[in-house]
């Protein structure tokens, strides 16, 4: 791209991002701060976030990380400074309010909730119990007989099924010297149930609570790749932080406060990116971009000082898919070819519809039913079947039969309930009414389908959202849904997937046999469980840098690609936009953004609106009831498209990496075509319109567009996306338009 087209399409882009200046910032007429002057306003930041997590066992993270990530702050006046994205209805107003309000804070008159008990730790040496949360909090064995000595059990309140209960693999009691007392002790509850889970939970996969503080493998090479990608591209006209949910001391730092820092080093245009697979409220608005703001407006900053453009998920990306095809060949090696071969896809799972919000003392106001992952998640595995297919099913070429499908479902071949589509965190009883046909399904549940309902004899359950072995996939998924577990042996040596045999002998009964050999007896289903992605982090963290690199593009500043952009327009959510070059080589290139096939939802759900079935004593079965997605039959189904304001281009790319071509593929018969900002997502699609050459084509029936994939290096078919329309020919005007849900370098070749 020349100097004064660069500088044409920054000027442009860096007014169009003044549309989301409103998601930055603070609220409440915070003064602004000016900040250091210089290069900063030049530059953009990039703010790489996440968890964070330690490797080993850490009791300052997991208590920052629990005040963070489940209680954070209460609001101490209706129009509270920077509390602008606090939910609920003062007095009962939080940061999170994921909890009930008077078990997250100590509340006049429901003091005994926040505090009703206390958890000891038995001091073998002298009868004592020692607080686990105060050393210094010291009872007697008389003191403790008195108060009332109970096991420790989950409450039900932020723990997961099967919490605190012995080690299946071999009965150990891992809390068997921890009691809970039935007597306030001065601290919360669930501090103390936390601790209580923190260490059930590193005893579980043997961590040594002495170890050195380290980040887990997958961050570390996140960090790296990224870096990496981030210096080649960019140089140093982008300036690149890590900062987590909550700091390792010594090892990393919080995001907000990082955030701070870097405006107060005077940079006002901030990328913050989140590495989640599923796009979804809670991880992208309330730990990731709330908190930032927060941080911001309470330093002095406001929304006109500081612009934020936030990268939301990985999933859906053509690279993103790619890898997880490579990820599943190992697991498919193993099994006979031509056998078929169910596929449970399996995401993390957010409470569906979640509690009631309303103002009052024991209100959740953690806005569940307006959550947007529901639809993200089921989307992401829409997108990934053709992958999977292509490169797996007889019907392709493949040496397996597929099958994602489970019977007595509503709905087309491509709707939820018709598919083996498993929430892994939450027990069934959070998500959704049981009598309602369109809840979502736990894997055990999905589990049953498959092996009791359908008959089928090979079983992957495939991991999707979670881009590294942790607690919550080696223990927490297992427990809840009861799948066994890998040794503490194995955990040591990374090692997270599992096999076994299963059988049902009636509905919810059923045997595991969890050494089973080579192969599982007569009668018997064969079920693996696969490794999140730390053997493939390079493929995902490529996918990763594709996603900021679009929104650093949303600044106007673009990778050293040797990109040539030729035409602009601004797209909003509520309106969408076009796009369109109507002059020079590219001709008839064309992007139709639709507007929000469906304004203000799911915003405007309201837990009082949820769908109750007949059987329910309140029931609400009318049309406007709040039911879960379920199907997409049409661009009316979806609940949005572009999933903000920002400014669209058309382009060329001529290189794929630093002095490395962007190939075209032998059979082209058009340019290869960059649309942008690179790997921008939409739910309800967006149609792209490519020209051909009229001469390179003697039928034009058979040509068919493809999309440019960073991680093989080659182009994948563009896949026709549910409820979308079939490719559009038009020979009259020499045009092929398609549907999409991310943009990047398109092709037209000639089958």
């Amino acid at each position: 791209m020349t100097m004064n087209r660069i500088g044409k399409l920054a000027s442009i882009l860096a007014v169009t991002s003044g549309l989301v200046a409103a998601q930055t910032g603070c609220s409440n007429g915070q003064q602004g701060q000016a900040g250091a002057a210089g290069a900063g306003q030049e530059k953009v930041a990039l703010l790489v976030t996440g968890w964070g997590t330690p490797e080993t066992a850490m009791v300052d993270y997991a208590e920052s990380i629990r005040q963070r990530a489940i209680i954070g702050e209460r609001a101490t006046s209706p129009d509270q400074p920077c509390s602008g994205d606090f939910v609920g209805t003062f007095p009962f107003r939080s940061e999170k309010g994921l909890l009930p309000y008077v078990v997250a804070f100590k509340t006049k008159g429901f003091e005994q909730v926040w505090d009703g008990s206390g958890i000891y730790r038995r001091n073998p040496q002298d009868g004592t119990y020692v607080s686990i949360v105060d050393p210094d909090l010291i009872m007697t064995a008389d003191q403790a007989e008195a108060a009332g000595i109970a096991r420790v059990k989950s409450n039900g309140i932020g723990m997961n099924a099967g919490a605190f209960g012995p080690d299946p693999r071999n009965g150990a009691d891992y809390l068997a010297d921890i009691v809970r007392t039935g007597q306030p002790n001065g601290l919360h509850d669930v501090r103390e149930m936390a601790m209580a889970r923190f260490i059930w939970m590193n005893r579980m996969m043997g961590l040594d609570p002495n170890a050195p503080p380290r980040h887990d493998r997958a961050t570390l090479d996140i960090e790296a790749g990224i870096s990496q990608y981030i210096h080649s591209y960019y140089g140093d006209r982008v300036a690149l932080r890590f900062g987590y949910y909550a700091a390792i001391p010594g090892i990393s730092e919080r995001h907000d406060e990082t955030a701070v820092a870097l405006a107060q080093a005077g940079y006002r245009r901030l990328v913050l990116a989140r590495e989640t697979t599923d796009h979804n409220n809670y991880a992208n608005n309330f730990m990731d971009l709330y908190p930032v703001k927060k941080a911001l407006c309470q330093a002095g900053f406001t929304e006109q000082d500081v612009m934020i453009e936030p990268v939301r998920q990985v999933g859906r990306t053509p690279e993103y898919n790619a890898m997880i095809v490579d990820f599943l060949r190992p697991y498919l090696a193993g099994i006979e070819t031509g056998r078929e071969v169910s596929i449970v896809y399996t995401t993390w799972g957010l409470p569906w519809p979640g509690r009631d919000p309303a103002p009052a003392p024991f209100s959740s106001p953690q806005p569940s039913i307006k959550e947007v992952y529901n639809e993200n998640a089921f989307l992401n595995f829409l997108s990934l079947k053709p992958y999977l297919l292509q490169a797996f099913d007889k019907q392709y070429g493949g040496e397996y039969r597929l099958n994602f499908a489970k019977s007595g479902g509503t709905g087309g071949d491509h709707s939820r309930t018709n598919s083996l589509f498993a929430y892994g965190k939450s027990p069934s009883s959070q998500l959704g009414h049981p009598d309602d046909p369109l809840r979502y399904t736990t894997i055990r549940e999905n589990l049953e389908q498959a092996i009791r309902l359908d008959g089928r004899k090979e079983i992957i359950v495939l991991l999707s959202h979670w881009y590294n072995n942790s607690s919550q996939t080696a223990i927490e998924i297992r427990m809840v849904n009861d799948l066994p577990l890998n040794s503490i042996e194995e955990m040591h040596s990374e090692i997270y997937s599992r096999s076994w045999c299963e059988r049902y002998t009636g509905p919810g009964e059923y045997q595991q046999i969890t050494d089973p050999g080579v192969e599982c007896p007569a009668g018997y289903s064969r079920v693996q469980i696969t490794e999140a992605f730390n053997d493939v982090m390079d493929d995902f963290t490529l996918g990763y840098a594709n996603r900021i690199r679009g929104g650093i593009e949303r600044f106007g500043v673009f990778p050293d690609l040797d990109i040539d952009v030729v035409a602009t327009a601004a797209v909003k959510k509520t309106d969408g936009g076009v796009v369109e070059v109507n002059e020079g080589p590219l001709r008839g290139a064309r992007l139709v953004v639709p507007a929000d096939p469906r304004p203000g939802e799911p915003e405007s759900y309201q837990w009082a609106n949820r769908f109750r079935p007949e059987s329910d004593n309140d029931p609400n079965t009318g049309p406007d009831a709040v039911r879960a997605i379920n199907t997409y039959t049409g661009y009316s189904d979806y609940l949005d498209g572009a999933k903000d304001d920002f400014m669209a281009y058309i382009g060329t790319q001529a290189l794929a990496g630093t002095d490395k071509p962007l190939p075209l593929p032998a059979k082209a018969v058009s340019k290869v075509i960059l649309f942008g900002p690179y790997r921008t997502l939409f739910n309800a699609p967006a149609r792209v319109s490519l020209p051909y050459d009229p001469g390179l084509v003697a039928n034009p029936a058979e040509i068919r567009p493809y999309i440019y994939n960073e991680l093989t290096q080659r182009y994948d078919p563009v896949y026709r996306i549910a409820g979308g329309e079939p490719v559009r020919i038009d020979p009259a005007a020499a045009t092929v338009s398609f549907d999409v849900q991310v943009l990047g370098n398109f092709v037209l070749i000639a089958e």
